[in-house]
């Protein structure tokens, strides 16, 4: 018969067992975060050397447990033949989905001459079979100063990159929302077209663009080209032919290095 007095007594191996049972868990996950940021910076070295080139006057990676995590403070970049500065530039992937990365560029930005202000640029990387699946990018609140005194406000900007459903190309959508000036406001200016999955260059980049008010984005593009009223009456007697036979859009085309908005040059390509 059983003593209901007697203290049953519990082996300390199976007490300690779910505390070895975690350490083991921790451990393991330890060694899989360790060698995912070995692969995270292979893939960033690999980048630098084929790609881009990015100096740093302070490089960090971190972000464990769950995360890889890296911060370039005082970035300076050349991409696609344009030379990029931020203040900082950050990439964060979660340990356990290498092909989803998520980054900022914390401003002032620069392009070039052009200078960027406002909230961190935000932008997203997803790949699928080694490939980009889509790539993103918001940016609001930007003052963008072209040359000189003159100055671009856009409240907001998406951006939206992804393979082509029937050709090699890339699909390519932006929608720039409150654009204003000095001289003239503009709710939105839409672009949408096909680009080579290299660098834009002359014929590699088919888009066409439509804002919400011709007349305002004429107002706009004077203001920061600095063209005449006889330069854009000219342009604009182009402009017409050029709105009847593209359904109202207007065409995004490089022509010797050059930017183009229809008849207007609107920068350098970096070529």
């Amino acid at each position: 018969m059983n003593n209901p007095l007697k203290i049953k007594r519990t082996s300390p191996l199976k007490m300690m067992a779910p505390l070895i049972v975690f350490v083991c868990i921790a451990l393991a996950w330890s060694v899989y975060w360790y060698i995912a940021l070995g692969t995270a910076k292979q893939k960033l070295a690999t980048l630098e050397a084929s790609h881009i080139t990015l100096q740093c006057n302070d490089r960090s990676w971190g972000g464990y447990p769950f995360r890889i995590h890296f911060d370039c403070t005082g970035a300076a970049a050349t991409l696609a033949g344009n030379h990029i500065t931020a203040d900082k530039l950050r990439l964060i992937g979660q340990a356990w989905n290498p092909n989803h990365v998520i980054g900022a560029l914390f401003g002032p930005v620069s392009i070039d001459t052009v200078k960027i202000s406002g909230d961190p640029i935000r932008f997203s990387y997803r790949a699928s079979g080694g490939k980009l699946a889509i790539a993103s990018l918001l940016a609001q609140n930007q003052t963008i100063r072209i040359a000189g005194d003159k100055q671009l406000a856009v409240t907001k900007t998406e951006t939206h990159i992804r393979p082509s459903a029937t050709t090699d190309q890339l699909d390519l959508a932006i929608i720039l929302s409150g654009l204003s000036t000095a001289t003239a406001k503009l709710d939105s200016f839409i672009i949408t077209g096909t680009l080579n999955k290299e660098r834009p260059k002359q014929g590699s980049f088919d888009a066409e663009s439509e804002p919400s008010d011709y007349l305002d984005a004429f107002l706009i593009v004077q203001y920061l080209t600095g063209l005449d009223d006889t330069e854009m009456n000219a342009a604009q007697a182009i402009v017409k032919p050029l709105l009847k036979s593209n359904d109202n859009k207007l065409p995004i085309q490089i022509k010797d290095q050059t930017w183009y908005w229809g008849p207007f040059a609107i920068a350098g390509s970096g070529q």
